[in-house]
C-alpha cells in the first residue's frame, strides 16, 4: 500500500501524458507522432521543474516500467526470423555498433564528456535510442541525472531526424 502512495501520482502522471499525446497523436502522421512525444517531454521537462508527489512514481516508471515494456516487445517477435535476420546482418550490426561506441570514447576522451554518459550515447546511437540507454543504465550504474542527460541527447537527435529527414521516403525532400 505504501508503494502506490508513493509511486502512485508518478505513475498516473506518466499515463495521463501518454493518453494525451497518443489521442493528439493520431491526427499526425506515425513520425509526427513520434515527434509529438518527444517535443511533450522536452517541454515539460524544461517547465516542470518541481515533480513534488509524482517525483518517485516517474522515476519508478522511466526505469522499472519502461524495462518491463522493452522486455514485453520481445516476447511478440517470431524467433526464427529474429535468427535468420541476425544472422544476415551481424557483421553490420557489430560494424554499427562498435564505431558508435568508439565515436563516444573518442568524444569522452576529446571533450571531457563522463564516462557513463558517453557510453550511454553511444549505446543509445547505435541500438535503440532510450530503450538501449535505459537497459544499459543499470548495467554500468549510471546516475539518473546522466541517464536523462543521455536521453535527452538521443531525443534530440531523433528529433533532428524527424524533422530533417520526416519526407525522405516520399521524395519531395524538405
Amino acid at each position: 500500500m505504501d508503494r502506490i502512495k508513493k509511486n502512485g501520482p508518478g505513475m498516473l502522471t506518466c499515463f495521463v501524458i501518454a493518453v494525451f499525446v497518443l489521442a493528439f497523436g493520431k491526427a499526425v502522421s506515425r513520425r509526427g507522432r513520434r515527434s509529438l512525444c518527444y517535443f511533450t517531454g522536452m517541454l515539460l521537462a524544461l517547465v516542470w521543474n518541481d515533480k513534488g508527489k509524482a517525483e518517485a512514481g516517474i522515476r519508478f516508471t522511466s526505469k522499472f516500467v519502461l524495462q518491463a515494456a522493452v522486455v514485453l516487445l520481445g516476447f511478440g517477435m517470431n524467433l526464427g526470423v529474429v535468427l535468420e535476420t541476425g544472422k544476415q546482418s551481424l557483421p553490420i550490426i557489430i560494424c554499427t555498433i562498435s564505431t558508435s561506441l568508439f565515436l563516444a570514447w573518442i568524444l569522452h576522451k576529446t571533450l571531457r564528456i563522463p564516462g557513463n554518459i558517453s557510453t550511454l550515447i553511444g549505446v543509445g546511437s547505435s541500438i535503440c535510442g532510450g530503450s538501449a540507454i535505459a537497459a544499459t543504465a543499470p548495467v554500468i550504474g549510471a546516475e539518473d541525472d546522466e541517464v536523462a542527460q543521455a536521453i535527452s541527447v538521443i531525443f534530440f537527435f531523433n528529433v533532428l531526424a524527424a524533422v530533417f529527414f520526416s519526407d525522405a521516403g516520399s521524395g519531395s525532400g524538405i
